[in-house]
């Protein structure tokens, strides 16, 4: 990773450097309005093509952070959890409460480990990073805070004397569609 980095830093210099000397030669000869503007324009789509790379190694690095993949570990761990919860509520056959209660206290486990790491994740980000994914970065936070109030409905529901298969089946659906959609957003889909 820091390999392709450094070669792409030296890319960019070199690149820049060359831009630099191109313009300097250019202004030491006769040249037309139009020669400098082909220049001046093939220069600014080198430095946006390297800045688009820039960005997806930024990115690159940003989705490989060891806090971003524990989160993400968590976060499906909690599907796994929701899952196995709604297919033995759609079962048919009687619910076990301490079967119930033990999903969701994992559930509850990793939504707060996932949100330890996700917070540790961002503060391994550059102010820049941060600036420049702060959309992202608002809806992932408004994503959580909707997944978190989906897990208490699913909490308190697993808390009755008698469960409601069917409840607890549409409680942990919920859950499964909060995670789907989080994940669509973070792959770009």
């Amino acid at each position: 990773m820091n390999r392709y980095f450094y070669r792409t830093i030296l890319a960019v210099i070199a690149l820049t450097m060359f831009g630099a000397v191109t313009a300097q030669a250019q202004t030491g000869t006769q040249h037309t309005y139009a020669d400098e503007t082909a220049s001046i324009q093939a220069v600014r789509k080198v430095q946006e093509r390297m800045r688009h790379d820039m960005a997806k190694m930024d990115m690159s690095y940003m989705m490989n952070e060891p806090h971003h993949v524990m989160a993400r570990a968590y976060r499906q761990n909690i599907e796994t959890f929701a899952i196995t919860l709604r297919d033995q509520a759609q079962a048919g056959r009687p619910l076990s409460a301490d079967f119930a209660r033990a999903a969701v206290a994992e559930i509850n486990r990793s939504f707060d480990k996932l949100e330890d790491h996700h917070q540790e994740h961002l503060k391994t980000m550059s102010a820049d990073m941060r600036s420049r994914m702060a959309a992202m970065i608002k809806e992932m936070d408004m994503r959580h805070s909707k997944l978190e109030a989906a897990i208490a409905v699913l909490e308190k529901d697993v808390q009755g004397y008698t469960l409601n298969s069917e409840k607890i089946a549409t409680d942990s659906a919920a859950i499964i569609q909060h995670l789907d959609e989080m994940s669509k957003m973070h792959n770009g889909n």
